[in-house]
């Protein structure tokens, strides 16, 4: 059975466009012969045949494949893609798109095959199809909130550009959002009450109060907390001092920054609340925090994350909170897949980032824009960012957008 695997992988790894009418029946051929000896094959060989069989008409037996693969592991997203691919190739747009959205809801990340396939499935079209088709990708990765990577991206620029649109690689400053090339302006990150007010119920109920909270907090202490938060909002900025303090460690003076901070939104008449450790209020500089900042000490073997998203939420939707932690166990914990990516939207527009370099720190102001792919009027601009890249709430996200602009 695995040199049967094997046999069948090797043509899984030629190009499409490479395999004979010959080839597509020796992969049938020979697949219909391992089935017939073999009822049940092991994940691995599954694998190969699905590959291999994505590749001929008789794609669609990768279904029975997939499910036989589910009984001892999780397929991955090289079989979804795979899967996804065949079934753009061969017309199935409906099952391409059902597949996709399944690696989406499984976090994984769509293989460029996929892509490619789908390229071939718009070119069928004549060029009023082919708009059509190009969109229906840019939409689904705008409502999903899927950056595709450089390559796959430049491959959707060379195409679009053999179909009359203008594409065109422009740096969008954050501040501004405006694209030079169709004169538009990235979106906005809008909230409504109603939209926040969800998410910070879930913060509460998911992350706040989760099972696992007195596990890492003082039942107590979380209890006088909520109190004194009722008694000091709204208020504008919320530190994590804990935060800042690692990021400086023992450069400069104890507290520096966290001074330097406090003084900065101070002087911009910003209501500012602040939580450190306990063991920090011993320090003779701490007074200098507590002048100009309501300060709330955690014990030293709390989790201070829940404590951040509290009262950042509680105070409503314009306070901001300064912290460089991506929070990213609290995004996975709301597992909803709008809340995570409302969560997304709220953490990108409300978090200060603290950048550090040789000779000190630097504010890394909230993001005025989404920070996804768009569609502005009648243009589509798609971030450029490479494999590298994991993170869509990185304070480093690309300044660098692809900007999509039919002209027919």
């Amino acid at each position: 059975m695995a040199m049967i695997g094997k046999y069948l992988g090797a043509y899984a790894l030629k190009q499409d466009d490479t395999l004979t009418d010959a080839d597509k029946a020796e992969i049938v051929k020979t697949y219909n012969s391992l089935r017939q000896k073999h009822p049940y094959v092991d994940s691995i060989t599954a694998e190969a045949c699905i590959k291999s069989l994505c590749l001929t008409n008789e794609w669609e037996k990768a279904y029975e494949l997939i499910e036989m693969i589910k009984i001892v592991s999780t397929p991955g997203t090289a079989i979804y893609s795979t899967l996804a691919g065949a079934a753009f190739r061969n017309g199935k747009a409906d099952a391409a798109w059902k597949v996709l959205s399944k690696i989406i809801e499984r976090k994984q990340i769509p293989q460029s095959i996929l892509y490619k396939s789908h390229l071939q499935y718009c070119q069928l079209e004549d060029a009023k199809g082919f708009n059509r088709r190009m969109e229906e990708m840019f939409d689904f990765w705008a409502k999903n909130n899927v950056i595709p990577y450089d390559k796959v991206v430049n491959t959707y620029v060379d195409t679009a550009s053999k179909y009359g649109w203008s594409t065109r690689l422009v740096k969008i400053p954050r501040i501004t959002g405006n694209c030079q090339h169709c004169g538009h302006s990235l979106s906005r990150i809008t909230f409504s009450e109603e939209e926040f007010q969800k998410l910070a119920k879930s913060i509460m109920d998911k992350v706040i109060i989760g099972s696992d909270i007195y596990c890492k907090t003082n039942p107590k202490e979380l209890s006088r907390f909520k109190t004194f938060i009722e008694s000091i909002k709204p208020y504008d900025v919320v530190v994590d001092g804990l935060n800042l303090t690692y990021i400086q460690k023992k450069t400069g003076p104890q507290l520096l920054w966290l001074i330097n901070i406090i003084e900065h939104f101070s002087k911009l008449g910003k209501k500012i609340l602040v939580f450190t450790r306990k063991h920090q209020k011993k320090l003779s500089v701490f007074k200098q925090v507590e002048r100009k900042a309501s300060v709330f000490l955690v014990d030293d073997l709390s989790a201070d994350d829940p404590y951040m998203l509290y009262a950042t939420m509680a105070s409503g939707i314009n306070t901001m909170y300064i912290s460089s932690d991506f929070m990213r166990e609290h995004y996975y914990s709301l597992r909803d897949q709008r809340l995570q990516q409302t969560f997304e939207k709220w953490q990108s527009s409300h978090q200060y980032f603290i950048k550090t370099s040789k000779t000190g720190i630097r504010i890394q102001e909230p993001f005025n824009f989404t920070l996804g792919v768009q569609k502005n009027n009648d243009c589509w601009h798609v971030p450029l960012v490479n494999e590298e890249f994991r993170d869509t709430k990185s304070y480093d996200f690309s300044n660098m957008w692809y900007c999509f602009k039919r002209n027919n």
